[in-house]
């Protein structure tokens, strides 16, 4: 269960930075998929096309996301900037906090 949470999340984050770049189709079965968190035939019920269509697409897609990624690395580069804006937020408010006990 961990894994397919850790996948959901995985492949949400890379559907928010590189959606765009795939087509029509692969943005909205990853979207059924990742973010509606419908199964393979209700994909392909919906779309008419064959649960093996829906996976195949879904594998290629999310080989074509990590591929973006690992080019780009957008999602790796928004991480570190949050993280490092968290870290400065940090300092600032132990800052403050110190100039508080102190007195300012």
């Amino acid at each position: 269960m961990k894994d397919n949470l850790e996948q959901t999340k995985k492949y949400s984050e890379l559907m928010e930075f590189y959606s765009r770049l795939l087509t029509t189709s692969q943005q909205q079965i990853m979207s059924d998929y990742y973010l509606f968190d419908l199964s393979l035939g209700e994909i392909s019920e919906n779309r008419k096309i064959s649960r093996s269509a829906v996976l195949d697409t879904i594998a290629k897609t999310a080989k074509k996301l990590e591929k973006f990624e690992g080019k780009l690395g957008l999602v790796k580069l928004f991480k570190e900037s949050k993280e490092k804006s968290r870290g400065q937020v940090l300092a600032a408010l132990e800052e403050l906090e110190g100039k508080i006990k102190h007195g300012i």
